[in-house]
């Protein structure tokens, strides 16, 4: 794997940049999935997560979220955030697809899949009182009405459950941008302008408080990023994105966990990649040495860390060029990324498997394991898997799938 190969997939999974091509897919047909092999490579691994994945979504639109392997059933759990985040994975994978001639087949039918994650947040948007725009909830009905149970919850709930609906509307609107350019349809221009509104409102109230009060603030930092080079003209985004660069990179950033990391590198890759400000090299070097120093110094191998690698391999990117302390942090978080990833492949679930390791001596035997061919499993000790975990992988093994790339393009006589 190279810096340059890696970055070389900029362009095709995050947005449609000025030099990427525009497709219209045409997919007004249900397609069945194909059946999907022992995976050999890291493309296999791409297409069995894509294919769970699909296979979870529901009609309308969002997606079973998390099963215990243990108990045998779906949790009560859900997670808003996650649930958009797994439209916006689809669309980087058709994208992935898309530009590198792989598969059609699959293309058509992840499109059809991110279209009807569309679909489902759009349905879900609504208008909260006294703020502008609309919002992807899953605590209003259709109609914008609060229910009953709404109304009984703390304060600080409420705060929690509308930092989620920000962050989620933010991948949200990064998804119909990204479906916008490689398709041309328009049908949901108008949620967009709705999003877009309310993400507007949210950061300019969120620029007055610390950065650390602001969870929501790095998808808002990405969505943004994109958003600007869809829309180069957008007065408002344009005016707001410098204030938000500053809002990262000028202050001590706090991390609770690897989610703070893994957002905060993949906003600050995009606004490096367009703007090539030397102050996102700074921002990248100086929090991924926090992370690898204070809190996530050893490698572990009965987790599934490939949201850490994500996040690494993201910084990487950034670094990529760079000189002296820069350089050296750069070949760090790309190593550790990449040790971090192929270790988490272990912990995928393959097709016609029974069983999973819980630990020296111990197993677990399900015929469950066989339906959830794809899935990614949290660790060796945490046999359950939720879409959020999926999505990190899908969009993890993305920045890993270069050699694979390129030795299909030997194989069949393509540049």
């Amino acid at each position: 794997m190279t810096r340059k190969i890696i970055a070389g997939m900029l362009c095709g999974l995050v947005l449609a940049m000025s030099g990427c091509f525009k497709e219209k897919t045409k997919n007004n047909e249900e397609q069945s999935l194909p059946e999907i092999q022992q995976p050999n490579k890291v493309l296999d691994y791409l297409a069995l997560s894509a294919h769970f994945l699909i296979n979870q979504q529901q009609p309308d639109g969002f997606f079973k979220y998390e099963y215990d392997f243990i108990t045998g059933n779906y949790t009560h759990w859900d997670n808003v955030i996650h649930q958009t985040r797994a439209g916006y994975a689809l669309i980087q994978y058709y994208i992935f697809l898309v530009r590198n001639n792989i598969d059609s087949q699959l293309a058509a039918i992840v499109l059809s899949s991110a279209t009807k994650a569309l679909q489902g947040y759009s349905s879900a948007s609504v208008a909260h009182n006294s703020m502008p725009g609309k919002l992807i909830s899953f605590y209003y009905n259709k109609s914008g009405i609060s229910t009953p149970d709404t109304r009984k919850i703390s304060a600080k709930h409420r705060v929690q459950r509308l930092e989620a609906e920000v962050a989620a509307t933010a991948l949200a609107l990064i998804t119909e941008i990204s479906y916008w350019s490689y398709t041309s349809d328009t049908s949901f221009a108008e949620d967009r302008e709705q999003w877009r509104t309310a993400l507007i409102y949210h950061a300019q109230q969120a620029l007055k408080m610390p950065a650390q009060k602001n969870p929501f603030m790095p998808y808002i930092w990405q969505a943004f990023a994109i958003y600007a080079q869809f829309d180069p003209s957008d007065k408002e985004i344009n005016e707001l994105l410098p204030q938000i660069d500053a809002y990262f990179t000028t202050l001590p950033r706090y991390m609770k966990d690897v989610e703070d990391y893994t957002w905060d590198m993949i906003a600050a890759n995009q606004r490096f990649q367009s703007t090539q400000q030397l102050s996102f090299v700074s921002f990248a070097a100086r929090q991924t040495t926090r992370l690898l120093e204070d809190m996530y110094t050893q490698h572990d191998t009965t987790i599934n860390s490939c949201g850490l690698s994500l996040g690494l391999v993201e910084a990487s990117l950034v670094l990529t060029g760079q000189s002296g302390d820069y350089a050296r942090i750069e070949q760090t978080a790309l190593g550790r990324s990449q040790l971090e990833y192929y270790s988490s492949l272990k912990y995928t679930i393959l097709p016609n498997q029974a069983w999973i390791a819980l630990g020296p001596g111990r197993t677990l035997h399900s015929q469950d394991f066989k339906r959830f061919a794809g899935a990614s499993v949290f660790g060796m000790h945490m046999p359950r898997t939720n879409i959020g975990l999926i999505e990190m992988c899908l969009l993890t093994g993305m920045r890993f799938s270069n050699e694979d790339i390129k030795e299909l393009k030997q194989k069949t006589g393509k540049e």
